[in-house]
């Protein structure tokens, strides 16, 4: 918040130093997120352990998690841009994109309800 209203207070005089503090402030927030993150990765390592889980499916699911980061980071960036309709199709193809690398995910949840099924 202090650097939006930074930003916008050197705006007026400066724009490009504006764009400049701007950058900088999102890549301070994307350090910070990416320190919040090292739980859920820890989490997910105990979890395959714990579960013994396939490392395989532990790092679909990671992806596909990144996947949905990375596509409402790209569409909050389009909207901004006043592109609010690339946007919410970039959110589209994210969500697409999740469902194609959970696939493998959602078959063998189908596979262990079969093997109950018929167990």
């Amino acid at each position: 918040m202090v650097g939006a209203v930074l930003a916008i207070v050197v705006q007026k005089q400066v724009k490009e130093l504006s764009i400049l503090m701007v950058i900088a402030c999102c890549a301070i927030i994307l350090a910070l997120a990416a320190h919040f993150l090292e739980p859920i990765v820890d989490f997910a390592t105990e979890l395959r352990i714990l579960g013994q889980l396939d490392g395989d499916m532990v790092a679909i699911l990671l992806k596909t998690a990144g996947v949905g980061l990375i596509a409402e980071l790209a569409s909050a960036v389009c909207e901004d841009a006043g592109e609010g309709t690339l946007g919410k199709m970039v959110r589209l193809c994210g969500s697409a994109a999740a469902l194609y690398l959970a696939l493998p995910l959602m078959t063998a949840v189908l596979t262990m309800i079969q093997g109950l099924l018929e167990g």
